[in-house]
């Protein structure tokens, strides 16, 4: 074979390649998103809100459960399926101590898992902080109104 010949060759392969590459799309699963993580705690009652996003929701492919990790206790919630997307869902965790660090991820029922969410921390403002800010700020605000008198 002379040199023509193997570039030719060479030049069809490296087109053959490319070919295909450009024809065969990488590969990737469906798994859902937790998008948002939100504290809607009340008092020492720890509650959030996840925004979930998961494509194509339909009778036979949805968003089953949620994990929620509170500083490294994993709690699994089982979840209805969802039509929409994103959709919302909104849960207890029960009494906490503290201020603990919360992050969630959802399980697609034909995917698995999607990956761990930002963390955020519940209750971020906890009942004790209020009372201290109201402490802090009543005497100024009294303290203001004598003032002008």
């Amino acid at each position: 074979m002379n040199g023509r010949k193997r570039v030719r060759l060479l030049l069809l392969a490296a087109f053959s390649l490319l070919t295909m590459l450009s024809v065969i799309g990488a590969a990737s699963a469906n798994v859902p998103t937790v998008v948002q993580i939100d504290n809607i705690s009340l008092g020492s009652s720890g509650r959030i809100r996840l925004q979930i996003s998961h494509l194509n929701p339909s009778p036979s492919h949805y968003v089953d459960m949620v994990e929620v990790d509170v500083n490294g206790q994993v709690t699994q919630f089982n979840l209805q399926p969802q039509n929409s997307n994103p959709f919302t869902v909104e849960l207890d965790l029960g009494q906490l101590q503290g201020t603990p660090n919360v992050k969630a991820r959802a399980h697609c029922n034909l995917h698995g898992w999607g990956s761990w969410s930002n963390q955020i921390q519940v209750p971020e403002f906890a009942e004790v902080g209020a009372i201290i800010v109201v402490a802090l700020i009543g005497p100024l605000l009294i303290a203001r109104r004598v003032m002008k008198k």
